[in-house]
C-alpha cells in the first residue's frame, strides 16, 4: 500500500515539476517580450509549483524509508523521556 502511495505522489510530483518548467518558459517568453508584470506573476506560480513538486517528493521518500508509517500516523514521535517508575514514555508526539 505504502509502495503504491509513494508512486503516485512521485507522479505528481513530477507533473507539478513539468508544470513548473512550462511555466518558467511561458515567464521567459514574457519577459522577453516586455511584459515584466505578467513574467513575475507566472514565474511566483512556477516557483509555487516547485515547491509542491519537492515538498510531494519529499513525503514519498519518507513513506519509503519508513514503511510501518502510514498516513493516519503523526510525523513526529517525539519522546520526552520515561517514567522512572513504569519505564513508559511520559510524553509522545
Amino acid at each position: 500500500m505504502e509502495r503504491r502511495e509513494g508512486l503516485t505522489l512521485r507522479e505528481k510530483a513530477l507533473e507539478a515539476l513539468e508544470t513548473s518548467t512550462k511555466m518558467l518558459q511561458v515567464a521567459l517568453d514574457l519577459f522577453t517580450q516586455g511584459n515584466q508584470v505578467e513574467a513575475t506573476r507566472v514565474r511566483d506560480e512556477a516557483r509555487k509549483q516547485r515547491t509542491i513538486s519537492t515538498l510531494l517528493m519529499a513525503e514519498a521518500n519518507s513513506l519509503e524509508m519508513n514503511p510501518n508509517r502510514g498516513r493516519s500516523q503523526p510525523k513526529h514521535n517525539i519522546n520526552h523521556g520515561t517514567n522512572r517508575t513504569t519505564g513508559r514514555l511520559s510524553h509522545q508526539y
